[in-house]
């Protein structure tokens, strides 16, 4: 067995020791071991007779490996082969996933990397783990300040694939090779944030906005967001805790989802110790110890249960009791201090809340989210931002047109910043697919306004047959040819102009046609069109 192991890999992808004690949260039990050396070979190590771990050196006497609390990572910092390093802030209610699949969090584009290689996730014991996802290289783990000579692999430990490995501030994870690679970061680099913000062009409405975010970023006072689904309520609460600096986690609470059951929501809310019940093979932390000295949001807290409600005003008064489920009698821990954030679609005096938890949830600041429909003058700029995305973490190079943008400005988003991003992430997607089936080599993906047009066309027609509203109304000019003709009526002049349009592109013309490539390619050869 070796060191990384002992520290914190667990039987089925579940830790053999129980959390410890942290800032963050209560000291349910003892820590678990942490090494921070990594040997040559196993046979450096063995054990003490207290059953803490030494190591072995030829010459060297024991040295008893000391405990050392877990360094929990902010961020990561991820290095491709002929790319510039890209920095990912760390969320705990997110999971990363790392392969050349275009689907993964972030895009790896070698060829030793699998598709889908590794995860790394927040567990509920308040561990961060990476689980090799059966890659066809392996991953490999060492630390970042260890200086080796030659291929790293051969110095780093193997993680065993379907397992989690416990990661900690300073570790680095090789996919397949020296390559490519993630090295976890202690702190979040200062202004970090995911992709470009432009500042041309910004409304102003958004102006505000970012002055209010900004005025929250400086105080501790609980903040209200009000707006509708999609107008960037869980980014904006992102923000003020980046820009706060907070000691400790952004914590999501999901209001909607949290279980009517006392006990399910005791282990939620306030965690559990390992063996309370039958499958508590692990210490769990709850949500509100996870936001001890970090920020606590409430996503869509008009949901909230009222068995819920009396917990999070209990907390906020100080008042009650704060043991996780199973604790013992004598459990004695303060209860935790966290910046409060709550968010919801409809004002809180029409949510049904208490009346008591309304009042301090409407204490400090009130942000109202403007609407896209607010703000069009923002959606260059936030176009922008979502393609500069997609090139560094799927690798996408895309730029849309100047008259696809100005259709985008034009257009209905009853789904808002997020039926935005959405759409420009698939339109992409969907024109890089294209060229690869058409064989055309890899260059920058320029989306026109007829791909644009031609998507949301689509989406529009599949949800009215649905019988659903459509995410996106626009007012398309669809044309005649959209009026699909029976392959075997199509004239020879209707195909020379769909190529025409589409430069040649045999693919696209087919799609305008509403014909199969292979139609199209027998049509013209019984035309005779080259």
């Amino acid at each position: 067995m070796t060191t990384r192991e002992r520290r914190g890999e667990g039987q089925g992808g579940e830790q053999e020791e129980a959390q410890g004690g942290s800032p963050n949260g209560p000291s349910l039990e003892k820590t678990s071991v942490s090494i921070r050396a990594i040997p040559d070979s196993a046979s450096d190590l063995a054990s003490t007779s207290d059953g803490r771990l030494r190591t072995l050196g030829p010459s060297a006497p024991e040295q008893e490996v000391e405990q050392a609390p877990y360094r929990e990572p902010r961020a990561l910092r991820v290095q491709r082969e002929g790319t510039e390093d890209l920095l990912v802030p760390l969320y705990p209610d997110r999971s990363y996933v790392f392969g050349r699949a275009p689907e993964s969090t972030v895009v790896f584009p070698h060829d030793a990397v699998s598709r889908q290689h590794g995860r790394l996730s927040f567990r509920e014991d308040h561990r961060w783990v990476y689980r090799d996802l059966n890659s066809r290289n392996h991953s490999f783990l060492g630390r970042s300040d260890a200086q080796v000579e030659g291929d790293e692999r051969r110095h780093f430990q193997e993680i065993r694939a379907s397992r989690d490995q416990v990661l900690e501030a300073g570790d680095v994870v090789l996919l397949g090779n020296g390559r490519s690679r993630i090295i976890l970061l202690e702190e979040v680099p200062h202004g970090l944030v995911a992709g470009s913000r432009s500042q041309q062009g910004q409304s102003p409405e958004t102006v505000r906005l970012e002055r209010a975010i900004n005025v929250c970023a400086r105080h501790q006072l609980p903040v209200f967001l009000l707006g509708k689904s999609g107008t960037g309520k869980t980014y904006i609460a992102r923000e003020i805790h980046s820009r706060g600096r907070l000691e400790g986690n952004f914590v999501i609470l999901n209001c909607g989802r949290l279980p009517q059951d006392i006990n399910a929501l005791t282990s939620e809310l306030l965690g559990h110790v390992k063996g309370a019940f039958t499958d508590a093979s692990y210490a769990r932390v709850g949500k509100l110890y996870s936001a001890n000295r970090g920020t606590l949001f409430l996503d869509e807290v008009e949901f909230l249960p009222r068995l819920a409600q009396d917990f999070l005003v209990d907390v906020l008064e100080g008042t009650g009791n704060f043991a996780p489920l199973g604790a013992p009698a004598d459990f004695r821990e303060p209860p935790p201090r966290f910046r409060l954030i709550s968010a919801s679609k409809v004002a809180l005096q029409q949510t049904g809340l208490r009346p008591d938890l309304t009042q301090r949830l409407a204490t400090g600041d009130v942000i109202i989210l403007p609407t896209l429909e607010e703000r069009r003058e923002d959606i260059p700029s936030l176009v922008e931002t979502f393609l500069h995305r997609l090139k560094v973490e799927q690798q996408y190079d895309a730029e849309l047109t100047s008259d696809a943008i100005a259709y985008l400005q034009k257009a209905n988003w009853p789904g808002q910043i997020r039926e935005l991003e959405s759409t420009v992430r698939t339109v992409v997607a969907r024109e890089v697919a294209l060229r690869s089936l058409e064989g055309i080599e890899h260059r920058r993906t320029v989306i026109t306004l007829e791909a644009v047009k031609t998507y949301l066309l689509q989406r529009q027609v599949g949800f009215e047959g649905e019988g659903s509203a459509p995410m996106a109304r626009v007012t398309l000019e669809v044309p005649a040819t959209a009026l699909r003709k029976r392959p075997a009526d199509l004239t020879a002049e209707e195909l020379r102009e769909a190529l025409a349009k589409h430069q040649g592109n045999k693919t696209r013309a087919a799609q305008e046609l509403g014909i199969a490539v292979n139609t199209l390619k027998a049509r013209m050869k019984a035309f005779g069109i080259e």
